[in-house]
């Protein structure tokens, strides 16, 4: 058997808070088809004292433990994450109740092939990103579409650091040929961005209004951390 720990982490969009109360994970074994599919979902459910989980506080590297369970060695092919029906979000002290997509069932449930060898331990990222996941609506209010990825960090890589002044929340951004990789910064300006494939990226950080945009390349190799120096903003100019 294989231990598996189940981790919620965030690629934050531009609210003060977002809430969304989380029910936990089922996960699917591979060969589990057909008519039987639903009694074969594993249910790894969430406990706490209270399931609304402040996924905008999930940054840097903060993440959150959903659960964990001993599973059958082997190939997990689905994960789904249960949620409820709350999801709120607060943006300049004003709470604004989120409605659900009507796909949530489907836009929850990914594929994957996650292979778990016995006696090993997994962590099992799931990375919800709230900046695709809240949508605005014509009306002024706002839906809950969840946009996720689920990855085992193993053979992957990340890049971490810091972006100086702190406090202004700037987006950060890895991009390559194929995929973009977002976050952004703590309370204290660091970020840690997780789950990225080796390969060249365009590194970039998105300022808030006052400061300018800074962009350089760089590498990623499997099973490591890249850490950059402490980059400082440099405030804009009347002119820019």
């Amino acid at each position: 058997r294989s231990l598996v720990n189940l981790l919620l982490i965030d690629a934050p969009g531009d609210f003060d808070e977002v809430w969304v109360e989380v029910e936990g994970v089922e996960v699917l074994p591979a060969g589990s088809r057909g008519s039987n599919e639903n009694a074969n979902w594993v249910s790894i459910p969430y406990q706490s004292a209270t399931n609304m989980v402040l996924v905008s506080a999930l940054v840097d590297e903060s993440q959150l433990l959903l659960g964990r369970a001993e599973l059958q060695s082997g190939n997990i092919s689905k994960i789904r994450l249960l949620i409820g029906d709350e999801a709120y979000l607060i943006k300049d002290e004003e709470r604004i109740d989120m409605s659900l997509s009507p796909d949530i069932d489907k836009l929850l449930e990914l594929d994957v092939d996650i292979d778990l060898e016995s006696g090993y331990s997994y962590d099992i990222i799931l990375d919800l990103d709230l900046a695709q996941s809240v949508v605005a609506e014509q009306n002024g209010g706002f839906s809950f579409v969840p946009h996720f990825r689920a990855f085992v960090s193993n053979g992957l890589s990340a890049i971490s650091g810091a972006i100086l002044p702190s406090g202004i929340a700037p987006h950060v951004m890895a991009i390559s040929a194929t995929d973009t990789f977002s976050t952004l910064t703590s309370d204290v300006g660091g970020f840690f961005l997780s789950g990225l494939p080796e390969d060249e990226y365009l590194f970039k950080v998105v300022a808030p209004t006052g400061y300018v945009d800074t962009t350089f390349n760089l590498l990623t190799y499997p099973d490591s951390t890249l850490t950059l120096e402490s980059i400082t903003l440099q405030e804009s100019t009347s002119s820019e």
